[in-house]
C-alpha cells in the first residue's frame, strides 16, 4: 500500500491520466497500449521484430612484423602506450566504406588500405589500418569495433595497451 497526501492507493501503479497528444503518437507509431489495473495481473502478446544477419564481422587481428607481414588470429594483439602500430583486421565486410573504432578514450584507427588475405582456405576481406595508442592510455584490454552504414561488428578485448 502506497500512501500520499492523505490518500490512500492500493497497488503500485496509479490510474493514467488522459493525454491526448500521447495517444495520437501511440495510435501513429502503430502501438497497443497495456492497461494495468491495481491488484490485477495483465497478460500482453509483443512482437519483437527480428533484424537481418548483418554482413560485417571481425573474425582475426594481427599487428605488422619488421618485415610489414600481418598474421592475422583470433586471439588479440599487444600495443604498448604512445605507439603507432599497424594492424590488420579480417572478416566479411571489411570493404571500402567500412569504419574502424578501438573502444577507448582518444585511439585513432585510420584505414591505410582494403585487401584479401592470402592463405588459409581460400581469401577474406581484410583492411590494414594505423592505429595510435594515446600515451595516457591505462594499461588493460580494448574491443575494437568495425562500422558500416547501421551495420557494426566488435571483436572484444582485441588490443591490449601494455605500459
Amino acid at each position: 500500500m502506497v500512501k500520499g497526501w492523505g490518500r490512500r492507493y492500493t497497488g503500485a501503479v496509479l490510474r493514467p491520466r488522459r493525454n491526448l497528444p500521447l495517444l495520437a503518437l501511440l495510435a501513429l507509431a502503430a502501438c497497443h497500449p497495456v492497461v494495468v489495473r491495481p491488484q490485477e495481473t495483465t497478460a500482453a502478446d509483443v512482437a519483437v521484430p527480428t533484424l537481418p544477419v548483418s554482413n560485417i564481422n571481425i573474425v582475426g587481428i594481427g599487428r605488422a612484423d619488421q618485415d610489414g607481414r600481418i598474421v592475422l588470429r583470433a586471439t588479440g594483439i599487444a600495443v604498448a602506450r604512445g605507439e603507432t602500430a599497424t594492424i590488420g583486421v579480417m572478416g566479411p565486410g571489411m570493404i571500402p566504406g567500412t569504419r574502424f573504432v578501438v573502444l577507448g578514450a582518444r585511439f585513432r584507427a585510420s584505414v591505410i588500405r582494403y585487401a584479401e588475405t592470402q592463405g588459409g582456405s581460400g581469401t577474406t576481406p581484410a583492411a590494414v589500418l594505423s592505429l595510435v595508442v594515446p600515451p595516457d592510455a591505462s594499461p588493460g584490454l580494448y574491443s575494437v569495433m568495425a562500422v558500416r552504414g547501421y551495420e557494426f561488428a566488435l571483436l572484444s578485448g582485441a588490443v591490449e595497451v601494455t605500459s
